[in-house]
This record gives C-alpha cells, sequence and structure tokens, in this order.
C-alpha cells in the first residue's frame, strides 16, 4: 500500500500556500538522513525490488496466459486472470516508482504523467484487494448455496464484476489526477499545497476501506467458507457418504486470500502509525540527529516500514506460484505451455474426470 505517489515531499512545519525552494531543500535533507543512517536498509530494498520484478512479470504473465485459456476460464480463472493482468501493471508501474524514489533517476518528473501516474498505480493497487475479495465471495456461495452456484458463479456473471471492480477503483483514485501536478518552475511532480488537507483525508479514507476493511472481509469470509467444509464433512460422515478432500480450487483460492490477508494487514497498521512517528527537526549538523530521541524513533520506524511494506508486495508477486503447489493441473498446463510433457494434456484430463466425481453438494463445480 502506498499513500503517496513520491513519500516525504513536503515535510515542512511552515508550510505555505505554494511551493517554495526551501521546502525541496527540506526533502533533500531528509533523503541525505535515510541515505547516511539507513544505508542498507535502502540499498536492499532495491535490489529485493528487482528479484520480485523477475519472478513477477514472468509468474504473472504465465498466469493469466493460462488462465485465459477455455479449460481454465471458468468463473473462478476469470477473477484470477485478471488478478494476473493487474499485479503485473502494478509491478511495472511500481518499477518507474522505484526508478525515480529509489535509484534517482527523473523517471515521474513529466507532464501528464505526473497527474496519470498516481491514477493508474493506486488503481492496480485497490483492484487487487477487490478482486480477492470478488473470487472469495463467490467461493462462498458456491459451497454454502451449492445448488445457486450454477446460477452466480458463472464465467459471464465474473467478467461483469471483474469490470465493474474496476472501473470502481478507477472511479476513487480518478481524483488523485487533481491532487498532484507538473510544476514548470521547479520541474518537480508536486502535490496542490492549498489542497493538502483534501487529499490527506481522501486518500487515508479509501486506502484504509481497500488495505484494511477489504482484508478484514475477505478473512471474515474465509473463516465462513472453512465452518461451512466442517459442516459438510461432519455431514457426509453423519450419512455415512464416502468422504472427498475439498477441491483443489477451494484450497488454492483460500491459500490466495490468505496470504493477502497476511502481506496486506501489517502494511495498513505500519501505514497507520505513521502520524505517530514523525521526523524531528532538521539541526544544522546531521550528526547531532543521532543524539535526538525523535529522530531515532523516526528512523526504527521507517526501516521496520521499508521492510514490512517489501514483505507486502510480495503479494503481486507470489499467486503464480501459489497455483503451482496447491493445482496439479495448473502445473500439468504450465508444463504444456512450456512444452515439457506431451502426455500432461491427457493426465490433465484423466485428473479433471476424477475431479468431477466428487460431493458437488458440498462443493463448487469449478474442479482442476
Amino acid at each position: 500500500m502506498e499513500t503517496t505517489t513520491f513519500p516525504n515531499l513536503f515535510w515542512d512545519e511552515n508550510v505555505t500556500e505554494h511551493v517554495s525552494q526551501s521546502s525541496v531543500m527540506v526533502v533533500e535533507n531528509i533523503d541525505k538522513i535515510y541515505e547516511i543512517y539507513l544505508p542498507r536498509t535502502l540499498s536492499s530494498s532495491k535490489y529485493v525490488r528487482i528479484i520480485m520484478y523477475i519472478f513477477g512479470y514472468s509468474g504473472n504473465l504465465l498466469a493469466f496466459l493460462l488462465w485465459i485459456r477455455k479449460p481454465m476460464l471458468h468463473s473462478s480463472g476469470c477473477y484470477l486472470a485478471a488478478l494476473a493482468m493487474s499485479d503485473l501493471a502494478f509491478l511495472i508501474l511500481d518499477l518507474l516508482y522505484s526508478l525515480h524514489t529509489e535509484w534517482g533517476i527523473n523517471a515521474l518528473n513529466v507532464p501528464i504523467l505526473c497527474e496519470t501516474f498516481t491514477i493508474l498505480y493506486l488503481t492496480t493497487q485497490y483492484t487487487s484487494p477487490l478482486l480477492t475479495l470478488g473470487f472469495t465471495t463467490e467461493r462462498y456461495i458456491a459451497i454454502r448455496f451449492p445448488l445457486k452456484s450454477r446460477i452466480y458463479c458463472t464465467p459471464k456473471r465474473a467478467i461483469t464484476i471483474v469490470i465493474f471492480l474496476a472501473f470502481l477503483s478507477l472511479a476513487l483514485c480518478g481524483i488523485q489526477g487533481y491532487f498532484w501536478t507538473y510544476d514548470s518552475k521547479l520541474k518537480e511532480c508536486v502535490r496542490r499545497i492549498d489542497k493538502l488537507e483534501i487529499w490527506e483525508s481522501w486518500t487515508w479514507s479509501t486506502e484504509m476501506v481497500m488495505f484494511l476493511t477489504v482484508p478484514v472481509m475477505i478473512m471474515v469470509l474465509n473463516m465462513l467458507i472453512i465452518s461451512e467444509i466442517r459442516k459438510s464433512r461432519k455431514i457426509a460422515l453423519n450419512l455415512q457418504r464416502i468422504l472427498f478432500k475439498t477441491t483443489a480450487t477451494t484450497t488454492m483460492l483460500l491459500v490466495v486470500s490468505c496470504f493477502l490477508i497476511l502481506t496486506t494487514l501489517p502494511v495498513s497498521i505500519a501505514y497507520a502509525l505513521n502520524n505517530s512517528f514523525p521526523p524531528g527537526r532538521i539541526h544544522n549538523s546531521l550528526s547531532d540527529i543521532n543524539e535526538d530521541p525523535i529522530w531515532r524513533a523516526h528512523l526504527t520506524y521507517y526501516e521496520a516500514k521499508t521492510i514490512i511494506y517489501n514483505v507486502g508486495l510480495t503479494h503481486y508477486v507470489m499467486n503464480f506460484y501459489i497455483y503451482l503447489v496447491a493445482s496439479d493441473t495448473f502445473r500439468r498446463d504450465v508444463l504444456i505451455m512450456l512444452r515439457c510433457k506431451k502426455s500432461a494434456r491427457n493426465q490433465s484430463r484423466i485428473h479433471t474426470r476424477s475431479e468431477t466425481i466428487k460431493m458437488e453438494s458440498f462443493c463448487s463445480n469449478d474442479t482442476f
């Protein structure tokens, strides 16, 4: 979760109505402080992101190509294909963000891109938890109301919901283009100072909903799904019916949604504590900062927040690898795509037939 495109852009106790050169100098001093006192954290963050880009680009692209294939394009597959494309788009935008903020490359101080980057960057972030909420809700309906799943859990309905969620995210983030503007004098992408309070309120509210409320809703639904699975097993035992394991689809989607919760909630908590650990005053000598308790607390918090945020980014990277571990059919289709196993298609069909004879009254018709 990112609360702003360019962090620490205007930290200054005496903010005026217009952008001033002195405020930019304050930012430069703060950046120097981080470079001096947190060199390992900053350098490791750069290279950790490079590793995530390598695995994330390839993984999300392969996942998208696989989920849009006919055998995999059931209702859950529609959500997962959209999620893969959204995560891939986020990682591409995050590369620009990393180049600008961590590598010192002037990648975003460009007219038009300045105003549109935050819109697209936050939209891809908001879409990810919303899509996870979407397929988690569908999975709950499929397990709680199995007879209605054939009505509500269809590819056509899933595509409609995916489009709606994408436009919802874009609508919530569209106003960000008004809050940011390119200053031709400073040649910087800056926030509108006169709209700072509105920006803070809007961004804080929407991000708390997306990265705190939505994950909590997903967690509650997961608990309900697990509860329904246990009830189904008890009923099966009481009726002395053959007990089959939970479908691969349900298991896989539970893992994906739980992983999003585990990686998103700590980031939300870290950003919620942002105002509790503000930076101290800029001293005449940077060495004096080490003796300032306010700065020491802020640097400790900033280091922890950076680590937590980088861990949180993994949910944009790891879904493909979760699919590989959780689904035999997904692994077989990956091998088919990579042309590593000629007989994998026949084995996949046999496996799919065996899955379809499972207790349909207790699980979705989306089986792997």
